[in-house]
């Protein structure tokens, strides 16, 4: 028979929090029976006949202080906890794992309850029924709880243990995406659901990995840029790389965005080692995610290949940018406020400094475009036109979008 205390040992060691193996009493046990029957009454059916028990927060008229708030978890509102039945088939639950509320994300709850479903036969004295799309998820989660334990101890470089069963998932080089929904009220898409999308999408196996409750990782093989870029008989140039990257994650953005509600948005790495440095790969999506959405707020795909100039913005200390915007756009800010003097300025500096092509893209005539530009630098007394200017407005309007957003 499996060992309770060791299992709880080992949760603790994974999630960095303290959990309690607790025995209930008559009364306890009588509440928790009455909230598990409740909550197995409260199921949405869906159209292809699955069954999925919502994110439940009931419970508020009954008579008892405990109420279901995800599938197998259950809160004791008297006690600010949440609580895992060691059973979670069983119609009445005399012992559960007991937290803290605020010491466990949701996808942390959901790797307990998970770890609880698929040992629930050895408990029993029996042998384990194999479920695959349930182990994979524990997998998943476990392996999510372990590059978070990572980030927080900083160890970025950290190899992957072999006692991680998610390890034989993951190759040499692999293609890393992060996912993140951004709204704070949109309901996120079930793991399993989430899984099968990706998979159609990719053509292949891939590993979806929960960090938050709003953030997933997705790993691919290497092979998904080989096999894009295999119809072009020229050989792939990095730039070439990074266009294709960027329009299969448009792709993926269309799909997700399409299927589900939501603000999402898209990070890439076109190449990590995955099984020697996870943790800074996972770090740097995530930076590559933050400083796209600063400087790149109309858009949803953030590739860290393209975000050099931002990214050395980003790391001044903000004493030195704000003492920079002193000295070269004091008098100036509402300039940068401007939608049309700022649409301007990004799209002359994309276009490399061309006033013809600028002028195309705007659906402007080229004297329109020159007044603008002169009136910037009546202003400002810098001409764009002029490499050392341009360099200074570029660096000033990166600035004053990284500040302003403070």
């Amino acid at each position: 028979m499996v060992e309770m205390e060791h299992i709880v040992q080992k949760i603790e060691e994974t999630l960095g929090t303290t959990l309690v193996l607790k025995t209930l009493n008559a009364q306890e046990t009588a509440w928790l029976t009455e909230s598990k029957a409740a909550s197995s009454r409260i199921v949405d059916v869906k159209g292809n006949g699955e069954e999925t028990t919502k994110s439940i927060k009931r419970g508020d008229s009954s008579t008892t202080p405990i109420s279901p708030i995800l599938d197998g978890v259950y809160i004791h509102k008297n006690l600010d906890e949440v609580w895992f039945p060691v059973n979670p088939s069983s119609k009445e639950a005399t012992r559960v794992i007991a937290a803290r509320r605020d010491t466990l994300t949701e996808s942390e709850m959901g790797l307990i309850t998970l770890l609880l479903s698929s040992l629930q036969d050895t408990l029993q004295g029996g042998a384990a029924k194999p479920n695959g799309k349930v182990e994979e998820e524990r997998l998943a989660l476990q392996l999510g709880a372990w590059i978070k334990e990572r980030l927080h101890a900083g160890e970025l470089l950290a190899e992957l243990p072999d006692e991680l069963q998610a390890r034989t998932s993951v190759t040499e080089e692999m293609v890393a995406f992060l996912l993140i929904n951004g709204s704070e009220h949109a309901s996120n898409p079930s793991y399993k659901a989430l899984h099968r999308l990706l998979r159609s999408y990719f053509d292949g196996d891939i590993l979806l990995v929960p960090l938050q409750e709003k953030e997933w990782i997705i790993l691919a093989k290497q092979e998904l840029l080989n096999g894009i870029t295999s119809d072009d008989k020229e050989e792939a140039s990095p730039e070439g790389d990074q266009d294709l990257l960027s329009l299969f994650c448009m792709g993926l953005y269309e799909l997700i965005s399409t299927e589900w509600v939501g603000d999402f948005h898209i990070s890439a790495i076109p190449s990590i080692p995955a099984l020697h440095a996870l943790p800074q790969t996972v770090s740097l999506l995530k930076e590559t995610m933050t400083i796209g959405r600063t400087f790149q707020v109309k858009e949803h795909i953030h590739l860290s290949t393209g975000l050099h100039l931002e990214r050395l913005v980003y790391s001044i200390p903000e004493s030195q940018r704000n003492q920079f915007l002193r000295e070269y756009a004091a008098g100036h800010t509402e300039l940068f406020e401007d939608s049309e003097t700022l649409s301007t300025l990004e799209s002359f500096f994309e276009l490399d400094c061309n006033v013809s092509e600028t002028a195309k893209h705007l659906y402007i005539h080229r004297n329109t475009l020159l007044y603008r530009l002169d009136k910037i630098k009546q202003e400002t007394g810098l001409d764009v036109r002029s490499f050392s200017d341009a360099v200074l407005v570029k660096i000033t309007l990166l600035l004053y979008k990284v500040t302003k957003r403070k």
